[in-house]
């Protein structure tokens, strides 16, 4: 019985599957998309794994982490060969939090050019039958045909994998690589592209400057050298022993979309008036113009009184300094700022004047962020350009401060009991100052520094352009040093990952509750609303993550900015 509704349910699917490629070459469909997206995700999802190099005996992670998918029930596992190596032991972490050791076996790295063509499996090891994806057949792709990415990017270092959408751009470049406009970086090696149907088409290789750069390895070279793979070896050239690729029996079925090359097109039916809640601000950050964007909300007459405004705009507060001014319809609205946010970088914000029209608070999407969300379409009007279009990529967590913190450019270690500086960067906010090697801090800011955890505790909750206040023994003499924290400047990198258009936002962790989405916001972009296709609000793009992520503050937190405005007023 369980054979014949699973067969009856298949071929509803496919049915519904060839009248949407009748139906999508002659109108795009943005609906209907997100129902097939969302029964692919729910079959490739959970075989989607996250991966390091891992030390049985120590219990400790030996490598940076990556990517695989589990695509057989005993535990056969596709990655990349950059990130492989034959006989290592690797941990296997499945969403399902499961944790599984693993065996690199087989990979195949050309001697003329290692990253060519970057095929490798591993293994679970052990006896147990695992979640996994079905695999495609790469030879059947189509230009224009919707794809998935469901991989774990490093910067966001989450347990959960993020979901990225795209479509084909290439089937078979000058390397041998498919081509798609699915964003990826360091981390997602070895992750999985889905197509519509939750099948594995190709895995995750490299990426150039552009984010439609993105290469990925065919599925069907896996195929054809299973037998040799399943040997824990290197091949420096393709493997005598062959298998049959076979044929896909959904090739008919497969889609492709012409209205995915230029997605703000095929939205724009419904994001035009949205458009009027996403304005332009403009303010002075130490002497410099900083323009970022902001969200008008329109108070509902309920929940308004003669002391409340009509209007508020939200933005991202990092980004907004000094004499404020909104831009609407031609005109220019100065801003008063209300309430700072800084845990969350948001910002509240009155108009001097009255704008007209804005977010209502029955416009908020307050559903919870669920699993079966993911996949479903975002766009997040611009004021001045063309709308973006995303996906859902993530459940909501918290962003720990990692490269958000404030900069000061001294390190220090605990030495006869005292905190002792051990190196100053020159050019640094300590540097500049006058802080030096052996210097003993014995407070920051009023606060006793007496164990070696209290140094780092401390300074981990300030942000770039706070004020400290360090007190020093140097010799026998007491110091008060005054200074300012600055932004952390990583060194300069060539690698495509960090050579995207716009870059990333300063501030960009260190978020209560957030989701991630693959819209190519630009850091001056943020502030903005994002809207589902019902338009409901689901947030505000609170920061440029890195190149595949744009982080979205939830309109949980947006409620309770406004609710505290709004209690803040009813007692005066």
């Amino acid at each position: 019985m369980i054979f014949i509704k699973n067969t009856l349910r298949t071929a509803l699917f496919l049915v519904l599957l060839l009248f949407s490629a009748q139906s999508f070459g002659q109108k795009f469909h943005p609906k209907k998309l997100e129902e097939i997206l969302s029964i692919a995700i729910q079959k490739a999802y959970g075989a989607s794994v996250r991966i390091w190099g891992y030390d049985t005996l120590k219990k400790v992670q030996t490598s940076a982490q990556f990517t695989g998918v589990v695509v057989t029930a005993e535990g056969h596992v596709l990655t990349a060969a950059h990130v492989n190596q034959p006989d290592n032991t690797y941990l296997i972490m499945f969403p399902d939090g499961k944790l599984h050791v693993a065996r690199g076996l087989g990979e195949i790295e050309f001697t003329e050019n290692k990253m060519f063509p970057d095929v490798a499996m591993m293994k679970i090891v052990g006896v147990g039958v695992w979640p996994y994806a079905e695999m495609g057949w790469s030879s059947s792709l189509k230009i224009d045909e919707p794809c998935l990415s469901i991989a774990y990017p490093e910067t966001l270092n989450q347990a959960l994998p993020t979901l990225r959408f795209g479509r084909i751009t290439d089937l078979k470049n000058q390397f041998g690589f498919i081509q798609s406009t699915c964003i990826m970086e360091p981390g997602d090696s070895g992750g999985p592209l889905f197509d519509h149907f939750g099948r594995v088409i190709a895995l995750h290789s490299a990426i150039g400057a552009d984010e439609d750069e993105n290469y990925e390895i065919p599925v069907d070279l896996y195929r054809k050298y299973w037998t040799a793979l399943n040997v824990p070896k290197t091949y420096d050239e393709l493997p005598s022993v062959e298998d049959a690729i076979g044929n896909d029996p959904l090739r008919s079925a497969i889609l492709s979309i012409p209205g995915l090359k230029d997605q703000h097109l095929s939205f724009s039916f419904l994001s035009t008036p949205l458009k009027e809640s996403c304005l332009p601000i403009r303010s002075v950050i130490r002497g410099n113009v900083q323009q970022v964007n902001g969200t008008l909300f329109s108070l509902s007459a309920r929940s308004a009184d003669s002391d409340l405004i009509s209007s508020l705009v939200i933005s991202k507060s990092s980004l907004i300094g000094d004499r404020p001014v909104v831009f609407s319809e031609n005109r220019s609205f100065a801003l008063k700022i209300i309430l700072r946010d800084p845990e969350n970088d948001l910002v509240l914000l009155q108009p001097l004047a009255i704008i007209k029209g804005g977010i209502q608070l029955k416009q908020f999407n307050r559903d919870s962020l669920s699993f079966l969300r993911l996949g479903k379409f975002l766009i997040s009007p611009l004021p001045d350009h063309h709308d973006q279009i995303s996906v859902i990529g993530s459940m909501y967590f918290k962003s720990p401060k990692k490269f958000s913190i404030g900069y000061l450019g001294a390190m220090a270690t605990f030495k006869d009991s005292n905190i002792v500086i051990t190196a100053v960067q020159p050019d640094s906010p300590a540097g500049i100052n006058g802080i030096t090697v052996g210097d003993r801090v014995l407070n920051i800011n009023d606060i006793a520094i007496t164990k070696p955890e209290d140094y780092g505790t401390e300074l981990m909750k300030f942000w770039p352009y706070d004020q400290l206040t360090f007190k020093i023994k140097r010799l026998d003499r007491f110091y008060f040093k005054n200074l300012t924290l600055d932004v952390f400047r990583p060194p300069l990198s060539n690698h495509p990952a960090e050579q995207f258009h716009g870059g990333k936002s300063i501030r960009r962790d260190g978020f209560t509750q957030v989701f991630s989405h693959d819209a190519r916001i630009k850091p001056e972009e943020c502030g903005g609303p994002v809207f589902d296709i019902k338009n409901r609000l689901c947030g505000i793009n609170i920061a440029r993550s890195s190149r595949t992520t744009t982080l979205v503050v939830s309109t949980a937190v947006l409620l309770r900015l406004i609710e505290h405005y709004q209690s803040s007023m009813a007692t005066r």
